[in-house]
């Protein structure tokens, strides 16, 4: 997948394409189904499946006071939106001066002039342009007018709530895991550059990765079995998120140890596939008890590992 900085990336060229727009914060079921709206429309007028999305979060410049934790980094969103079948990605740098550009103006200047957008795919609730002037019935007009096609996907709902980012975040903090895995159509997982640890873990015989997840929600700390993802290669494995309590450290931190793994990922973008909380954290009195609650963790987690993933939760 190309993926472009903004829509004046002198790499991007004119030519026939197929738009979605959104921030897709979780790339959960809604997202997704606005996303194969924008492959199945690529397809009919043959062109490519290109996405806008934004970077920061909106709401972090136009409302810092109210403005919530992401649920998703940049990075995780791009690896998704590949693997939905995207083509292009048009990375919009969202600042104050991005925030006075009129609707009128993204609308013909970005999307129609600079894209060739033949056709447009957004959420029932979308909104652009200063102010959030642009919507679906301003969209609905101008489609007629300059002849593109425009597809507004209704939202998703699970039970009785649509399904959004906000709630699944919630979810995610809470513990409930299996409910957020139905919501995003995929196990919940983190994705993260693996960044230089204490060692600890390797001198007690159980070598970790730290990873630093780019601010994306976590669950609650505790001890997990886990799935890490990697060029390609799945490995079985252990995730702690938390304090580490036997060593006198209070600030929050994840790591994982991959069974039947001893190689220097240092500097890698992993994912972690979240399967089953094993156990809270806990305080152990010496190093040597540690080693053999890991141990017991690990063979906990072998068991678990062995079972197929729950069909709602597929990998997207």
């Amino acid at each position: 997948m190309k993926v472009y900085e903004g829509l004046k990336d002198i790499r991007l060229k004119p030519q026939r394409r197929s738009v979605a727009i959104g921030i897709f914060d979780g790339v959960h079921r809604g997202h997704q189904k606005i996303i194969r709206q924008l492959i199945v429309d690529a397809r009919r007028f043959r062109a490519l499946p290109l996405v806008v999305t934004f970077e920061p979060h909106p709401n972090k410049i136009l409302k810092p006071k109210n403005s919530h934790p992401i649920l998703m980094s940049l990075p995780h969103r791009l690896r998704l939106f590949e693997k939905l079948g995207v083509a292009e990605t048009v990375i919009v740098r969202f600042n104050k001066n991005f925030a006075r550009v009129s609707r009128e103006q993204f609308l013909e200047e970005g999307l129609i002039k600079r894209l060739g957008m033949r056709s447009l795919a957004v959420g029932h609730d979308f909104r652009f342009g200063y102010q959030g002037r642009g919507d679906t019935d301003f969209l609905r007009e101008r489609a007629g007018e300059r002849d593109f096609g425009l597809r507004v996907v209704p939202p998703l709902k699970y039970g009785r709530s649509i399904i959004s980012s906000t709630r699944i975040r919630r979810l995610i903090e809470r513990g409930q895991l299996k409910t957020a895995a139905r919501m995003l159509g995929r196990p919940v997982s983190v994705y993260g550059t693996v960044v230089a640890g204490h060692g600890r873990g390797r001198k007690i015989g159980f070598p970790t990765a730290n990873l630093n997840p780019h601010h994306e929600t976590l669950p609650p700390s505790g001890v997990y079995a886990a799935w890490g993802y990697f060029d390609g290669r799945r490995l079985k494995g252990i995730i702690h998120i938390g304090e580490r309590p036997t060593f006198n450290e209070k600030e929050r931190s994840l790591e994982v140890h991959f069974l039947e793994f001893n190689e220097d990922i240092y500097g890698r973008e992993v994912e972690l596939i979240f399967v089953m909380k094993l156990r809270n954290i806990r305080h152990f009195s010496s190093p040597k008890l540690l080693a053999g609650a890991i141990k017991r963790d690990a063979q906990k987690a072998v068991k678990i590992l062995k079972k197929p993933l729950q069909t709602a939760s597929k990998r997207v």
